[in-house]
């Protein structure tokens, strides 16, 4: 009942973009009933993060409201809805994922194939989100235990991603909480810090930072199974090009089950559809309780850190939003994922605050986007770090102490593209 109601959810949300005539507050309905059936199912960690968010956010709401702030059920309920619609349309591209087989051959060793799983994660994350963490390390994990190097390798490349791909949650989160911005220009901004992380991790390998990598066994990727990645983003490109209205967000939400069902169609017809969809929606979309938890109870603290400053009639802690302060956004991401706060919730707390003095939109998204990257990969709580912990027995807390150097050197360059931007653009 649940995988039904995010269908419903995803299917709304769709259609209320649409057709203004289906109620905008649709999704956000099947969405906390879809959150409600999978409570049992969350750790007690996950409950007890989306309960303390929610309770903030509606005392603060209960106080700006008394104030005098104006109350939307629809911001309450749904200011996160949006991102929950496109990582459930993009959770369908895992069942275009063939199943392995007793005889797949040994995996590849050696620097060369650190080297392209460096890549083949890189590429598919941008485009299917961490669904290519866990199927890469599924992968992996069928001929031995994951190991450190691995875990490693799949932590910095991945959450790197969230840097600049428009796919990804935290930059989908950014762009959608800045409105006017610009996905390319943010792409343009974020792309080199991804590239040079990229650049780093293949130095630290040339230089034997990567333990035992002689036999280091990696993804077997290759140029045929790249497809995906690029037939997606230049659908949702062109789409962008050729249409007006409509966000890099909402055309993620509604190309990415047209271009699987005519994968799906191409590979096995009809039959191959109706088993990838059942999949999808008994199996698949019921895995996502715990991002359901997390953003729509960070959904419930913006709304009411908007109600509350909205009722303090112009209070603000920034003069201007320059450089200075957007590496001092990006810093406040890395430090307080040190101390285990998800990067959704500095989010929530910072675009209320920034949005006073008025920002470029675009340059707020990539600050947005540069702290979520650098925060996830420290943070032992994120998503990825998580799932390398609970999943394949690594220690998700040796993962995130070990990215701290690679996220601090990164953070460097972070501020040189910052005040670059400011220069050119601002």
């Amino acid at each position: 009942m649940a995988g039904v109601l995010l269908v419903g959810m995803l299917l709304t949300s769709i259609a209320s973009t649409v057709w203004p005539v289906v109620p905008a507050v649709a999704a956000p309905v099947c969405a906390w009933g879809a959150l409600a059936l999978l409570w049992p199912r969350l750790g007690r960690q996950q409950r007890i993060q989306a309960v303390t968010l929610s309770s903030i956010g509606i005392l603060a709401l209960l106080w700006g409201v008394s104030h005098g702030a104006g109350l939307s059920l629809e911001r309450v309920l749904g200011q996160n809805q949006p991102i929950l619609s496109m990582l459930a349309s993009i959770t369908l591209l895992r069942v275009l994922n063939p199943p392995v087989t007793d005889d797949e051959p040994e995996l590849p060793r050696g620097r060369g194939t650190y080297l392209r799983s460096m890549v083949g994660v890189h590429a598919f994350g941008a485009v299917i989100n961490i669904s290519a963490v866990v199927i890469m390390a599924d992968r992996l994990a069928r001929a031995a235990p994951l190991t450190m190097s691995q875990g490693q390798l799949l932590s910095r490349t991945f959450t790197t991603v969230a840097c600049y791909s428009p796919f990804i949650g935290g930059v989908a989160l950014a762009l959608a909480y800045t409105p006017g911005s610009s996905p390319g220009l943010l792409m343009v901004f974020g792309f080199p810090l991804s590239l040079t992380a990229m650049a780093l991790l293949a130095w630290y390998a040339l230089t034997g930072r990567v333990d035992d990598l002689d036999n280091f066994r990696g993804y077997p990727i290759h140029l045929e199974n790249l497809w995906l990645p690029v037939v997606l983003a230049a659908t949702v490109l062109l789409g962008y090009g050729v249409t007006t209205g409509y966000s890099v967000l909402t055309l993620i939400t509604m190309l990415t089950p047209v271009v699987v069902v005519v994968a799906l169609l191409a590979q096995g017809g009809a039959p191959r559809v109706r088993r990838s969809f059942s999949d999808y929606v008994f199996t698949r979309l019921p895995e996502m309780g715990g991002e359901l938890a997390l953003f729509l109870g960070a959904g419930v603290l913006g709304a009411g850190l908007v109600a509350v400053f909205a009722a303090a009639e112009g209070w603000t802690p920034f003069t201007q939003f320059d450089a200075v302060s957007a590496s001092l956004l990006v810093l406040a991401f890395v430090v307080t994922s040190l101390i285990c706060i998800h990067a959704v919730v500095v989010v929530s707390v910072a675009v209320p605050l920034v949005y006073t003095v008025s920002p470029d939109p675009t340059f707020l998204a990539l600050a947005l986007a540069m702290g979520w990257g650098l925060g996830c990969a420290v943070n032992p709580m994120s998503g990825t770090n998580l799932i390398l912990g609970t999943r394949y027995g690594l220690n998700n807390w040796a993962i995130g102490r070990s990215n701290v150097a690679f996220s601090a050197t990164l953070y460097v360059l972070a501020v040189g593209l910052l005040f670059l931007y400011e220069r050119i653009m601002i």
